[in-house]
């Protein structure tokens, strides 16, 4: 249980670097798109390590996993950690006040009402702001002894779910280091 809680949260930081990437060159920024993509891949070398599939952590089964954790795996895991909370540190320099990246951002607002009956979930409902997350709402694993806080926007817009997803990321990699621990 408690490695699956550390693959889910590291899924979870390679989704949004993958979301604040792409949508720093479409808008572009492109040296933000290289610093996501390059932790991206940090989590993928771990992944591998673990199951030997960069895309599909194939290691979990019903039941338990398919493996022990190889050699040093853990070392290896918290050194990532370490080194994507810096370079996320460093995206978030490059664009949370960066003029032309918040005025490209500060676009298509979604109400909470409006974000709820379109069935919004993840980081763009609680961008809109609502305060809502299954690992509190409902927790499972591990999830109600990690101390962590859910992000919470309040325009929805595009700009709200850039600093919901830069911060979830601070989370999940928060989440990660207790689990190991």
């Amino acid at each position: 249980k408690a490695l699956r809680m550390v693959l889910a949260e590291l899924s979870r930081v390679i989704d949004h670097l993958v979301c604040v990437g792409a949508a720093a060159v479409d808008l572009g920024a492109l040296t933000s798109f290289w610093f996501c993509f390059e932790q991206r891949e940090r989590v993928y070398e771990l992944f591998e390590k673990l199951c030997g599939a960069r895309l599909t952590v194939s290691l979990t089964r019903i039941g338990g996993m398919a493996q022990e954790l190889p050699v040093g795996w853990v070392t290896d895991c918290l050194e990532t950690v370490k080194i994507i909370e810096k370079n996320i540190e460093e995206v978030d320099h490059l664009l949370t006040k960066n003029k032309i990246w918040v005025d490209r951002t500060r676009v298509c607002p979604i109400s909470k009402e409006d974000a709820i009956a379109w069935g919004y979930t993840g980081p763009c409902l609680r961008a809109a702001g609502v305060n809502y997350d299954i690992r509190k709402a409902n927790p499972y694993y591990f999830y109600n002894d990690v101390q962590f806080e859910i992000p919470i926007g309040h325009t929805g817009d595009n700009y709200d779910r850039y600093l919901v997803r830069m911060e979830e990321m601070r989370q999940s990699l928060k989440i990660v280091r207790q689990v190991l621990d």
